[in-house]
């Protein structure tokens, strides 16, 4: 604005074309002057301010360059798990197998899906979101998921489907999958949500990443034979009582003297395996996964025993990929006052202590796999 222009406009408002004369005129001047020159000051100020941020890209509130990241990870992600039906490459000793490509990646189990190049979408190419694949994501693992959204390897995420509409009032609020590594240690994360038809009712999708790292999963013993007949084999139920898949890659059974690796693959959600002294013997109803630790010492048979009925220990542990850092999960230890019986296995009841006797309940025979 001119300058010369508002210092008359002023003086016109405070009267300087009126009588009290001179003194007033220069009075009015004066104040003018000192607000303008106030105005222009601060408005340099500003000018200089901007810049500054604007050099050192500094941003203002939550707007922070990591967090717009997180954000548009989680939206992308969500989308990716939305729109499409996704897809699977097979590998075949360690090499793609292009003519394996398909969308039907949920008709394949969890250790198949723990090497495949795998997009694990939901959708049915519809706008909506296919039932089948929902419940196929218990076949995944948090790891696969992740590398199969485009996320960073560093990131952790939670996945939860959740009915908001139905016919049916008792079906709403019911949490078709929810699983992933705890926030709680997070220093940053973001959250993207979507609502999608699945048949007749209505289901919201929210999906967060952060960087909260991830831990192992509450995989845990659940029944253990520790003094078979003489013949059958010692042996111990595992199981995962999470959403997602879990690779059993690093995973350990252990007790003094003896130690082994659990082996390869991965075990599905709400699953379980046996860990066995003898397949061929081995009792499995349900035939579930069996894992052979006949030669790790681990676990016997009724005529080698490796367990003591009168005291011993169990450990399920997990060591970190690339690393010696081993973690016990799980810790069974017992002794003679617990009075195992012969042939009968000891069931967890999954809410007290592994280490108290009040927590286990004795069967004839054993449940393994149930």
């Amino acid at each position: 604005m001119d300058t010369q222009y508002l210092r008359s406009f002023m003086a016109g408002l405070l009267g300087a074309n009126n009588s009290p004369g001179k003194w007033r005129r220069e009075k009015s001047d004066e104040g003018l002057t000192a607000v303008i020159e106030f105005l222009s000051a601060f408005v340099l100020f500003l000018v200089i301010v901007s810049a500054f941020l604007a050099l050192s890209q500094l941003k203002l509130g939550s707007n922070v360059a990591d967090t717009d990241r997180l954000d548009q990870m989680a939206i992308d992600g969500l989308e990716r798990l939305t729109d499409s039906k996704g897809h699977i490459v097979l590998r075949e000793d360690g090499v793609r197998n292009l003519s394996s490509a398909t969308d039907d990646w949920h008709l394949f189990n969890a250790s198949t899906l723990l090497i495949g190049d795998h997009l694990p979408g939901l959708g049915d190419g519809h706008g909506h979101i296919d039932v089948n694949r929902v419940t196929a994501l218990s076949n995944i693992t948090e790891d696969r998921l992740i590398h199969g959204l485009g996320l960073k390897v560093w990131m952790s995420l939670n996945l939860t489907i959740t009915v908001v509409e139905s016919s049916d009032a008792e079906r709403i609020g019911d949490v078709l999958f929810a699983d992933g590594s705890s926030r709680s240690e997070a220093t940053r994360g973001s959250t993207a949500s979507r609502q999608m038809y699945m048949g007749d009712e209505q289901v919201r999708i929210t999906l967060e990443v952060h960087d909260a790292g991830r831990i192992p999963s509450g995989m845990r013993i659940t029944e253990m034979m520790v003094d078979p007949e003489l013949g059958p084999p010692e042996w111990v139920e595992i199981e995962n009582p999470g959403g997602f898949a879990v690779n059993l890659s690093g995973w350990s059974l252990a007790h003094p003297g003896a130690f082994t690796l659990i082996g390869d693959g991965a075990l599905s959600g709400g699953s379980r395996i046996i860990c066995t002294g003898n397949p061929s013997l081995q009792y499995n109803p349900t035939n579930v996964q069996m894992i052979d630790l006949s030669a790790s010492g681990v676990l016997g048979t009724g005529a080698i025993d490796a367990l003591s009925v009168n005291g011993d220990t169990i450990d399920l542990s997990w060591t970190e990929p690339g690393t010696v850092d081993t973690q016990i999960v799980m810790r069974v230890t017992w002794d003679s006052s617990w009075a195992i019986e012969s042939n009968a296995s000891l069931t967890y009841d999954l809410v007290g202590s592994p280490l108290s006797v009040d927590s286990w309940t004795s069967m004839p025979v054993g449940t393994p796999g149930w």
